[in-house]
């Protein structure tokens, strides 16, 4: 395979990966609803564990290492947004969700969460 041949399958390839990156879905509200809230979720940030649960009653809590904090979410336009009142990272953040299979799922801001049975 010559440089030409070898440099357009590379771009193809690159090409491929951007537009599937960019065609995953965003999860409904009902499925939201059904698969996250009232779970414990946990995740890796900067290499700290972290667990998060979206409460059915409207309160968020979020624990790590040596810090902790809570607040409030609700249901936007096409996922939730969260206002935390305490911890590390205060006001509001709002994320969609898309589920990668199994009990993982992925925010917008790109952290991957597991559900834990």
């Amino acid at each position: 395979m010559g440089k030409f041949a070898t440099m357009v399958s590379i771009a193809a390839t690159a090409l491929t990966v951007t537009v599937l990156a960019a065609s995953a879905e965003s999860m409904s509200k009902d499925r939201i609803a059904r698969e996250i809230i009232g779970k414990t979720l946990t995740a890796t940030r900067k290499g700290v564990k972290v667990r998060l649960q979206y409460k059915v009653d409207g309160t968020v809590q979020m624990k790590a290492f040596v810090i902790s904090g809570g607040g409030t979410w609700k249901y936007n336009d096409d996922g939730i947004c969260m206002n935390m009142t305490s911890g590390p990272r205060k006001g509001e953040t709002c994320v969609t969700f898309e589920h990668l299979g199994d009990n993982r799922y992925r925010n917008s801001e790109g952290l991957v969460l597991s559900v834990q049975e």
